[in-house]
């Protein structure tokens, strides 16, 4: 009887011990079901899509599409900022959804700001049919070397930190628009203090045929090719305070709220043709990248008239050049009555490209039937 009542014992401990084996291995299955199968999807969110009433519906319509960040615009190229109601409403509303909210941050156009310090507009070169003189454009673009601009820009960016809870900060237009521009008083001084030769400069414009090699045509770009010491100081100059900007926002960030991220949407030629990408927006994703934690290649396909595994092209070259830490999410196109199937294709060469996630463009401008698309 002893023997038998050890044996039962035996067994009863071995069919428990099966048990909790097969209870841990359920357990596992349900968490590996439970992880996202695919990298994250965020979207980029005007404020204007929004009202204070509806943003509880808007958050369960991005959750139940597999949205997991949202890049919300703060403050647009107006200079207004969003509505400190309806901004807390919707991050209380996402944060009930474990979904991120970036801070969308428009930097070098400003109109609020223009309409205050009109001398802070940006310069053209001479256009002999316009001024043989650099001149004001008076738009909402603002010269990134006025004084106190960058002051204000830190200041708007520390105010959102200090009483917003989110995620991270993401800079849009932190570029120039073109390199016939920014040729105001304050950067010809810099550019000289570097030792470009301005007069020299600005004379490649001042005439007809000079305006049409330089401007108009390639001669420009070509010259910063060939290595002119004018051109690459001046083109230098313009990706320095890039540079400048992004890491004084960075180093904001790290003092109001350690660890929170910055991230940035660029321009996409910089993947392909790093000399364009220098002359045009003085962006470089082998300079900037070191101090993002991920950047948005904006891969329009259809804006750039591309078939969409082009971004497969795009995020190749953009994980090349970006520093280890940066993280790659292609900025993907969902407006301009893109299909379903050019949706799908644009996730998918985003991935096959190496893209750690995607984010599109955006939400308010996507059809209905593309939601299916996206969940996939």
């Amino acid at each position: 009887m002893k023997t038998t009542k050890i044996s039962r014992t035996i067994w009863l401990i071995i069919i428990l011990q099966c048990i909790c084996v097969s209870l841990l291995c359920l357990t596992g299955c349900k968490r590996d079901a439970l992880k996202p199968v695919n990298p994250p999807r965020g979207v980029w969110m005007w404020s204007s899509a929004i009202s204070d009433s509806n943003s509880k519906r808007v958050v369960d319509q991005l959750a139940e599409n597999n949205i997991r960040q949202v890049y919300f615009l703060v403050k647009g190229t107006a200079g207004i900022k969003t509505s400190p109601h309806k901004l807390r409403t919707f991050i209380s509303c996402a944060r009930e959804k474990e979904m991120e909210v970036h801070l969308w941050y428009i930097v070098s156009e400003d109109s609020t700001y223009i309409a205050e310090n009109p001398q802070a507009s940006i310069y053209h070169c001479p256009n002999p049919s316009v001024s043989t003189r650099p001149y004001p454009m008076n738009d909402q673009r603002v010269n990134l070397l006025y004084p106190g601009y960058k002051d204000y820009v830190l200041d708007n960016i520390r105010d959102f930190l200090n009483n917003f809870d989110c995620d991270g900060v993401h800079l849009d237009y932190i570029r120039f628009s073109h390199f016939v521009y920014s040729f105001d008083p304050y950067s010809l001084q810099k550019a000289a203090s570097l030792g470009c030769d301005t007069t020299r400069l600005l004379n490649l414009f001042t005439t007809e045929p000079g305006y049409t090699a330089h401007a108009t045509n390639n001669g420009f770009v070509e010259l910063y090719a060939e290595g002119d010491n004018d051109v690459v100081t001046w083109v230098g100059m313009r990706k320095n305070i890039i540079r400048d900007y992004i890491e004084s926002i960075g180093e904001v960030v790290r003092k109001t709220k350690p660890g929170l991220e910055v991230s940035a949407a660029f321009m996409p030629e910089g993947t392909i043709d790093t000399i364009y990408s220098d002359v045009y927006y003085a962006q470089n994703y082998m300079l900037h990248s070191p101090a993002l934690d991920r950047i948005s290649p904006m891969a329009y396909f259809k804006s750039y008239k591309k078939p969409t595994n082009w971004l497969q092209t795009v995020t190749e070259g953009a994980k090349k050049l970006c520093a280890p830490q940066c993280e790659v999410y292609t900025g993907i196109q969902a407006f301009n009555e893109v299909t379903n199937e050019e949706l799908q294709e644009q996730i998918k060469y985003s991935l096959e490209g190496g893209a750690q996630g995607v984010i599109l463009f955006r939400y308010g401008g996507i059809a209905e039937e593309g939601w299916e698309a996206i969940r996939e």
